[in-house]
């Protein structure tokens, strides 16, 4: 490569009828002086080349490392995507199931109760109607009582010698039986 120095300590064979020396000089100097100015300038290019091309290779390394960044954001959030929404339906189901079970340990509880009602609306129907036969029996005593203790001489009736005996051993069914001893059972 042809440096400022090189142009300027360049020589000439002289020649009859040549270029004045004087002026030869002088010009090799203002070349020297440009080609000299045109060696900084392009060695100023060549760094300023070589900076912007280090610049461009962080930003292509930043650009690399900004999609594989974004890549991997976007994977994650898609996985954290896929992740709530297979949680949100196991949350959904088994809100679901316990709904079911919720609902069908109700119904099972309402059977019972109403079981229980009709258990009790029959006992109660039981117990009128044992107490309803026991006071008609009751009454029908009273009527007899006052039937056969009725004289026609106007006398008040005569004690009885003794109080008549209780009905014999009564049968279960026989409406008879010990009625206070039927509703303690029930009771």
């Amino acid at each position: 490569m042809l440096t400022p120095i090189d142009i300027q300590n360049q020589t000439f064979n002289r020649a009859l009828r040549g270029y004045d020396p004087e002026e030869v000089r002088t010009f090799l100097r203002q070349v020297a002086q440009e080609w000299s100015l045109l060696l900084e300038e392009k060695h100023a290019l060549k760094l300023k080349v070589e900076q912007l091309s280090t610049e461009l290779n962080r930003y292509k390394e930043m650009e690399n490392l900004l999609q594989r960044t974004l890549f991997q954001a976007e994977e994650s959030s898609r996985l954290t995507i896929q992740n709530a929404e297979k949680n949100a339906a196991l949350i959904i189901q088994e809100a679901r199931q316990k709904a079911e079970e919720t609902l069908t340990a109700l119904r099972q509880q309402k059977e019972e109760l109403e079981r229980q009602i009709q258990a009790l609306l029959q006992r109660k129907q039981d117990l009128t109607l044992e107490l309803r036969t026991f006071l008609q029996m009751q009454l029908e005593r009273l009527e007899q009582l006052t039937r056969g203790s009725a004289t026609p001489s106007g006398n008040p009736p005569s004690p009885p010698a003794q109080a008549p005996p209780p009905p014999a051993d009564p049968s279960p069914s026989s409406p008879q039986r010990n009625w206070a001893a039927k509703i303690a059972e029930k009771l």
